[in-house]
């Protein structure tokens, strides 16, 4: 890619306060502050998460309570449909939407033919309003875990589990036909290390199958992970010569206390870092490996952490890059990190928010999931009540 004097028309300023909340009622701003005032508190989070399940499971009526606080901040509806009213919201401040069927799937064929078919009809609802350009896919979401895990310890699969793998590549393919055939691109998450290195082979069979002209599909490398560098610069070498656009999706990593529990149980070496500047070097390092290689790179930096955002701004800026619009995006997770979405959409970057949907019940464990890896993130609840703070102020509120 060519080096150009072409400059975003606007600079990107985290701190614009106006911009950041300017799709939030004064009512939305204070729930917000609510919810993170109560985030901040890692063991009010994780009992009152508990309690919630259960009192859920028990039938006590709780839900409207759960629906009208943490499910209306961080979900977008319990259909699709519904979020259809969020995601025009912020396509009016050109923030995109990257649509995550957030339930719990039931882990066998039915249950991973549900997730298949709310996933395609995700993919034709975006087809005919042309409002959804991303989907998010979790593989457990239409496969086994059992399988990926003994595929990764080098098990040999019996002639039936072969068979359902097989179904999981199928699912896998059916949605990323679809997605090439729509016009929008598939977003493959990542998970735990033991499941991870299956989920990585599917994940470039369907960018070598799909990704001829574009990244159709974006495989996800947690940047916690001491391999991921390697992993990086690994598949850019065995991709070279071939006609395929790397879909790449960079994030910090969701499992580090799982992962490092599981490490010490079992005895091997923790394959995630324990000083979190290695992982925020390893986060930058990714963004300037795939720079170095746009020519055959699409991008996606998916971050709460605002240096790392600021420091792909400037490189993108730095280096010229006068079509970032079509190979590096920008996301973070609905309801979180408003001043960075919102403000990089402005600035004229491509920006979107992770928007996830489904019943109240079965989204729970997700949102929990969300609150407590939030209260981990050193700094990152103080940074969201300030900027809360600050705007009810401005707002006299």
């Amino acid at each position: 890619m060519g080096v150009t004097t072409i400059q975003p028309t606007t600079l990107f300023d985290p701190e614009d306060l106006k911009i950041a909340f300017s799709n939030k009622t004064d009512e939305e701003l204070k729930l917000a502050h609510f919810l993170f005032r109560m985030m901040g508190k890692p063991t009010l989070v994780k009992l009152g998460g508990i309690a919630t399940v259960w009192a859920l499971k028990l039938g006590l009526p709780i839900k409207g309570l759960v629906k009208n606080t943490i499910y209306r901040h961080f979900c977008g509806g319990e259909t699709a449909q519904q979020a259809q009213l969020a995601i025009r919201r912020m396509a009016k401040a050109k923030v995109y939407t990257v649509l995550d069927y957030a339930a719990e799937a039931k882990e066998d064929e039915d249950g991973f033919d549900y997730v298949l078919d709310e996933i395609m009809r995700n993919i034709r609802l975006a087809k005919v309003t042309g409002e959804i350009p991303y989907i998010s896919v979790k593989l457990t979401g239409i496969g086994s875990r059992d399988i990926f895990q003994k595929l990764q310890e080098g098990e040999l699969l019996t002639a039936e589990e072969t068979a359902a793998f097989q179904r999981t590549e199928n699912r896998l393919d059916l949605i990323c036909k679809a997605a090439f055939e729509a016009n929008i691109t598939v977003y493959i998450d990542a998970e735990e290390s033991w499941l991870q290195q299956a989920m990585d082979e599917l994940a470039e069979k369907m960018m070598l199958r799909y990704n001829e002209h574009r990244a159709v599909v974006f495989n996800t490398l947690q940047m916690y992970r001491t391999d991921r560098i390697a992993y990086l610069t690994d598949l850019l070498k065995r991709s070279e010569g071939y006609d395929v656009v790397l879909g790449i999706k960079i994030v910090r990593g969701a499992y580090i206390e799982k992962e490092q529990e599981r490490a010490a149980e079992y005895g091997y070496p923790s394959p995630v870092f324990s000083i979190k500047a290695d992982t925020d070097h390893s986060f930058d390092k990714a963004i300037d490996i795939c720079l170095q290689n746009l020519h055959r790179v699409e991008l996606c930096a998916a971050t709460h952490n605002e240096a790392s955002t600021r420091y792909l701004v400037n490189q993108i800026n730095r280096r010229g890059v006068a079509d970032h619009r079509k190979c590096i995006y920008f996301s973070q997770l609905y309801g979180m990190s408003d001043n960075l979405t919102y403000n990089l959409a402005s600035a004229g970057f491509n920006a979107s928010k992770y928007l996830p949907y489904g019943d109240v019940a079965t989204t729970l464990p997700y949102m929990i999931r969300r609150a407590e890896e939030n209260t981990s993130i050193a700094g990152q609840m103080g940074r969201e009540l300030s900027l809360l703070e600050a705007e009810m102020k401005r707002r006299g509120l």
